[in-house]
């Protein structure tokens, strides 16, 4: 009887763990093999936008990042003036990688790309917060190489939304650490760089593939109804 009881609480447990999580804005959450969070909206049909738009990408720092000072921004190289890594060029360059990305992801998603918003026209917006890198150029007469097992860290938005209704119809979020390695690689801006892009390319192209899955639960959900 202690066993069934136990069984019966872990059930109750469990179903309430699976129960679906309802945004402000409306959107149901849902299970994602790729991100850590995923919403979408009840009876979207993201089949129905074939052409896309990709807004400029966000990128922001995580506020300990910069006001820190610490010896991992620290670039030693630099004049005295400009001792620290500069976040306003750095997050630029980072924004027009993750941009580019979702650009050639979509593209490859047999989406077209088009400048201006409007009907059967899907809104692409994403951001990068609380970013973290771990080990900028450090180079001077003493120190000749940095070493980094993970070049950084941050949470990865991107919303997808109707531009006529401002509906926003899809949400992923993750958060991801860039390149986790079980070993020190050398590290400099170059290579950061690098495996930054690579690891927003690689994401981008999770989200037309989780796009193409939620299109094809909710063609099937609709069919069964």
């Amino acid at each position: 009887m202690r066993a069934l009881f136990v069984l019966a609480v872990l059930s109750i447990i469990a179903g309430c763990a699976e129960q679906p999580v309802v945004t402000s804005d409306g959107l149901v959450s849902r299970h994602s093999g790729k991100f850590d969070e995923l919403y979408v909206r009840p009876n979207a049909d993201l089949s129905a936008y074939r052409r896309a738009v990709i807004e400029p990408v966000r990128v922001r720092f995580a506020d300990d990042y910069l006001t820190r000072r610490h010896g991992l921004n620290h670039l030693l190289a630099q004049p005295l003036h400009k001792p620290y890594q500069d976040p306003e060029s750095t997050a630029e360059d980072l924004s027009g990688l993750m941009q580019s990305s979702l650009i050639d992801a979509f593209r490859a998603a047999n989406y077209e790309i088009v400048d201006e918003r409007g009907p059967g026209v899907l809104r692409i917006s994403a951001r990068v917060d609380e970013l973290y890198i771990n080990a900028p150029d450090q180079m001077s007469s003493s120190v000749r190489a940095t070493l980094n097992r993970d070049t950084g860290q941050g949470t990865f938005t991107l919303e997808a939304a109707d531009p006529v209704t401002g509906n926003v119809l899809a949400r992923v979020v993750h958060r991801k650490i860039v390149r986790e390695a079980t070993r020190a690689n050398l590290a400099s801006d170059t290579t950061n760089r690098f495996w930054l892009e690579t690891a927003f390319r690689r994401w981008a192209k999770d989200v037309t593939t989780e796009f193409g899955a939620t299109q094809r639960t909710q063609m099937s959900q609709d069919g069964q109804r």
